[in-house]
């Protein structure tokens, strides 16, 4: 590939999984809510295994498949150069650019431990009233 090619590479995945990201923190976060209110987004109340569910089901599988796509991205991006003519040229821009799906990733992991952790406590308290 020339050099040219790899920048539009680049520049498209960039867009493609910007877009991807966010989509999924909207997803992702929607969800959460859900769970901890125990209302759908049109106020209908949930019951607490269908609270559980979206947990383990929807929102377990979105936060998991969302960081994954961001570390795969970033280590997409660490290796492009690889593909292009100019090597140390490119190297520097992509390893820049992988900071922003790196951090993601690290943020949807470790951010959604403590989300997790929050979810539960409060699913168990619904459990206990």
């Amino acid at each position: 590939m020339t050099d040219l090619q790899i920048m539009l590479v680049l520049v498209a995945s960039i867009w493609a999984a910007v877009n991807t990201v966010i989509a999924g923190y909207n997803a992702v976060n929607g969800t959460r809510d859900r769970i901890l209110t125990g209302h759908t987004d049109e106020g209908i109340p949930m019951t607490l295994e269908h609270r559980e569910l979206s947990l383990r089901n929807d929102w377990l599988p979105m936060k998991f498949g969302i960081a994954l796509i961001s570390l795969m991205f970033a280590l997409f991006l660490v290796f492009l150069p690889r593909m292009a003519e100019q090597v140390s040229e490119l190297q520097l821009i992509c390893w820049i650019a992988a900071v922003v799906p790196f951090f993601s990733f690290t943020t949807f992991f470790v951010l959604g431990i403590g989300d997790y952790r929050t979810m539960r406590k409060v699913l168990t308290a619904a459990r206990g009233s």
